[in-house]
């Protein structure tokens, strides 16, 4: 069982009654503060050297597999972005034509308005005239009939 430090400070203490301060220092400085058995040994470092060299090796690689990574990341990142912007052009042109086709659709609308606008000037016209027509009509059937009429009681017709 390790020493605590009281126990320590007096074998220190009695050493330095039976020889020399110095030689008690000496003394002291080659026991361990710990048990034996928790020292390590040239073999325990020997191993923990093997896997801490094996250790070294496993990130080697996997800092050449991220760096791969990252370029390969790098890579398509700047390929995505060139198709992103090519989307975006064509989004842009087609937008810009669907623009100026809904311009042109529109001064035909405006042209069509004002072609129906004339249409019903000329149909309220033709109205007019076909009113006039019916009446002119109307008014000569009238007197033909009136005219008939009048040569019919004049020949006697009714008589």
């Amino acid at each position: 069982m390790p020493a605590d430090e009281k126990t320590r400070l007096r074998i220190r203490q009695y050493l330095t009654e039976l020889i020399d301060e110095e030689a008690a220092d000496a003394m002291m400085e080659s026991m361990p503060p710990v048990a034996w058995t928790e020292l390590a040994t040239k073999a325990d470092v020997g191993r923990l050297d093997g896997r801490l060299d094996t250790l070294t090796l496993r990130v080697d690689q996997n800092s050449s597999d991220i760096q791969e990574l990252t370029r390969t990341v790098a890579e398509q990142g700047a390929s995505l972005g060139a198709r992103i912007d090519g989307v975006s052009e064509r989004i842009d042109f087609i937008g810009n034509s669907l623009s100026e086709r809904m311009d042109g659709v529109s001064v035909r609308m405006d042209s069509i308005g004002v072609r129906m606008d004339d249409l019903g000037v000329q149909m309220g016209q033709l109205g007019r005239a076909v009113t006039i027509g019916a009446a002119t009509v109307a008014i000569t059937l009238v007197v033909f009939m009136i005219g008939t009429i009048a040569s019919l009681i004049a020949a006697g017709a009714f008589g």
